[in-house]
């Protein structure tokens, strides 16, 4: 046959599915065959006949097909290569005086044809020089361990080498230098350089020679590393590479100032990474790529201190006075920022507004700006020694600053507080009322007109029921008489139509005699005597129901498990009383709660209070205290909700330690629909998450008073 096509491979696209691929080439037997899958990230994989494939169409001039057996069907990111590979031997045997074996003869023929062709293939999928090119010595001697992780390359006269000269720039900003294996702070030698530490990972500071390995004197070069002045911890990278070798290198980040010794430089590094291993006398290319300047920050440049001490920082520094930012409540800033600009003036300003937020306060990480921290200004900034106090309460943040972190400090300034409005008109008087039973009615020097003296008391139907008159001088004493018959005056009882006569004589100074009169309540006769009622002077008083108080003190209160008030006891000085409290924190809503068995004889209606506290500090901002309660009867669920809360506010007196009394609270409704013998929880808290709670510091609770209102003497 004619070979008349010169294809010797078919690639074909899988799909996961498909089992059965064609070639359009013709084979003499199922080993003249190749099949490679190649992946789609260069895995190329030789396929084995009958295990992975079988062949059909040998012989055939128009070609064939392979079929895939089970569990190798080609996927879709993967491409199937048949190759045509006759083998190159010659099996045809000429015998003298035989016949010419014509089809033989073609087929060694077609047989030379296509080794050429597959010669040609590969030939063309190699790197030659072009038919107007020439290379003198194409070959290389090198071996294979000579050859391991070298580059290719050619010489001064172009021919192929397979080892780089040692000289050959690394490119980029780049001199050549030896690595020393000592670590000592010196000089490392001519042409040397060396790290602080054997462990490559460890090291943190590079010891350059002023001269390079071919002695040009590159010390100007290295002390220019740290130009870049407006990126103080990434000044740029050093990146060392051992020559002639593409596996070994070390990678460092220039985080400071170089220093110029004695015939060597100082570098400050920060290992990043590395592959292989050093030895001494290594000739190594050192390259360095400088880091672009920051831009500008929009606020003052510190670095952050992690210390929480109420000092001073450090230069250029600022600190909190709590690891959790959302507990922070002072702000400690040097009196200069990081590039030593005096900022005290600007800084001692920040309080000034006359609303209450002073302003906010902004930092964030110039190098991550997802990490930041937000603050609103609450007071007066206090000027100390070398820094600047600022009372802050949290906003929000992210993240947290490590030391050292450079940071932006921004602040934004609140607008004082308008001018008051002018008061409204006052309405006009209402019409004044009747003299009630229920009222309290004050008639000094005043004329009572009805009824007057002499003047008959009458009943809706006009009936007399008294007569008012002056008796004797008329000057502390009256008498009610009645026009009708008897000596008495009669009072008409309630319910029923028993008169009750009573007669009033005076006897003494604060004593009252009833006479022989009976008292008639409900029905049921009430006598009482002389001794019984008569305790005005000396033997007593009569309880009255009306308005009782009762006092919880802090140490018979307890913090509950969310959100808790510190319970603590502050010595005042010694052998003097100490202070038994709850401290509220000034940026957080806190509680504490007690508990209380209400008497019987509580009329089951609402309460009052007032706060007993101390200060902590000398500000005088308003500090919010709530309370609420909640009443549980016999058999009741204690899992229930508090009551409405109502809240009370008071200034700080301005003096630590001093004894603080709120006024009284409005009324609590106590929740639960409490009743007489029911035992009432309440709780106490200070809204320090309130705006309009400005007290900077801690509330100290000494205890709390209650008011409640009886309807009985007693719990009788």
């Amino acid at each position: 046959m004619t070979i008349s096509s010169t294809v010797v491979r078919q690639l074909t696209s899988g799909d996961g599915s498909t089992t059965n691929f064609t070639y359009p080439f013709k084979i003499f037997a199922d080993s003249d065959l190749s099949v490679i899958i190649r992946s789609s990230t260069g895995t190329e994989t030789t396929k084995t006949i009958t295990t992975h494939y079988t062949v059909a169409g040998a012989g055939d001039a128009s070609g064939g097909s392979i079929t895939f057996t089970s569990g190798n069907t080609p996927t879709a990111t993967e491409t199937v290569v048949m190759i045509r590979e006759v083998p190159q031997t010659q099996a045809i045997d000429y015998i003298a005086n035989d016949p010419f074996p014509a089809e033989s003869h073609e087929e060694g023929l077609d047989r030379a044809a296509m080794t050429t062709q597959q010669m040609q293939e590969e030939l063309n999928r190699s790197f030659k020089v072009s038919a107007t090119n020439s290379i003198t010595t194409p070959e290389f001697t090198d071996s294979a361990a000579s050859r391991a992780s070298k580059a290719l390359g050619f010489d001064s006269t172009g021919n192929v080498l397979t080892t780089v000269a040692d000289f050959l720039p690394a490119g980029g900003d780049s001199a050549m230098f030896q690595y020393s294996t000592t670590t000592a702070d010196a000089d490392p030698g001519a042409g040397f350089f060396r790290l602080n530490n054997a462990t490559i990972a460890s090291a943190t500071i590079a010891y350059f020679d002023d001269l390079e390995y071919n002695g040009t004197d590159i010390s100007a070069w290295v002390q220019s590393w740290d130009d870049v002045s407006g990126n103080d911890t990434n000044r740029g990278r050093i990146r060392i590479t051992k020559a002639q070798s593409l596996d070994t290198w070390m990678v460092f980040k220039v985080t400071g100032a170089v220093t110029d010794a004695t015939g060597y430089t100082k570098v400050s590094l920060v290992y990043i990474d590395s592959a292989g291993t050093f030895t001494l006398n290594d000739k190594c290319w050192v390259a360095f790529s400088a880091s672009g300047e920051d831009g500008a920050i929009p606020g003052y440049y510190y670095k952050f201190d992690t210390g929480t001490s109420d000092a001073d920082p450090g230069a250029g520094e600022i600190a909190f006075n709590n690891g959790t930012y959302a507990s922070a409540t002072r702000i400690y800033i040097d009196d200069a920022d990081a590039n030593g600009v005096t900022t005290q003036a600007d800084t001692a300003t920040w309080g000034a507004s006359t609303s209450t937020i002073k302003g906010s306060l902004h930092i964030v990480d110039i190098n991550d700006s997802t990490t930041y921290a937000r603050f609103k200004i609450t007071a007066a900034v206090t000027d100390a020694s070398g820094y600047n106090t600022i009372t802050v309460v949290h906003l929000a943040s992210n993240n947290t600053f490590s030391a050292a972190d450079e940071l932006s400090v921004t602040f934004i300034r609140a607008g004082d507080k308008g001018t008051t409005g002018d008061t409204g008109s006052t309405g006009a008087t209402g019409a004044t009322g009747d003299v009630s039973l229920a009222g309290t009615e004050t008639l000094t020097n005043k004329t009572l007109t009805a009824p007057k003296i002499g003047t008959s008391i009458l009943d809706t139907n006009g009936n007399e029921l008294a007569l008012l008159t002056a008796t004797g001088s008329a000057v502390n004493e009256f008498t009610i008489t009645n026009n009708s018959t008897g000596n008495n005056p009669i009072l008409s009882a309630t319910g029923n139509d028993t008169n009750i006569g009573i007669a009033l004589t005076p006897k003494g100074t604060g004593e009252i005699v009833i006479g022989t009169a009976n008292l008639n309540y409900a029905g049921t006769a009430v006598t009482a005597t002389g001794a019984e009622l008569n305790k005005l002077a000396g033997a007593g008083t009569i309880k009255q129901a009306g308005k009782e108080t009762m006092w919880v003190p802090a140490a018979a209160m307890y913090g509950p498990t969310t959100n808790p008030a510190d319970a603590a006891q502050v010595e005042t000085t010694a052998i003097r009383p100490d202070l038994k409290v709850f401290d509220f924190d000034a940026g957080t809503k806190q509680y504490t709660q007690f508990t209380v068995a209400m008497p019987k004889s509580w009329n089951e209606g609402t309460v009052t209070y007032q706060v007993y506290w101390s200060p902590s500090t000398t500000n005088t901002g308003n500090c919010i205290f709530g309370l609420q309660g909640v009443a549980c009867a016999d058999n009741d669920t204690i899992d229930v909700a508090y009551g409405t809360a109502i809240e009370v506010t008071d200034a700080g007196i301005g003096t630590v330690e001093d004894q603080q009394i709120t006024s009284e609270s409005g009324a609590i409704t106590v929740a639960g629909s409490p009743a007489a013998g029911e035992q009432t929880y309440f709780q106490l808290y200070r809204d320090a998450a309130d705006g309009s709670d400005t007290f900077t510091g801690e509330s100290r609770v000494l205890g709390i008073k209650i008011f409640y209102t009886t309807d009985a003497a007693n719990d009788a």
